[in-house]
């Protein structure tokens, strides 16, 4: 599955993000790097930023194993 990853400077420019009742926050998957799936480059909160999160890398999920 895909996923998308922030490097550092568009992690601190994105992570936090909030438009109504929506905010963009960023989560750790089992190779400890920062994810946002794939669906928030179609959800309509987020169109203000959509460019940006465009640009991020997409990468392999990790699953956390516990």
């Amino acid at each position: 599955m895909l996923v998308l990853h922030p490097n550092t400077e568009q992690y601190n420019a994105l992570n936090g993000f909030f438009n109504n009742c929506y905010k963009l926050e960023f989560a750790k998957d089992g190779s400890d790097r920062w994810i946002a799936g794939l669906e928030v480059l179609d959800c309509k909160e987020f169109e203000a930023i959509h460019d940006q999160l465009n640009e991020l890398e997409r990468i392999e999920y990790t699953p956390i194993i516990e």
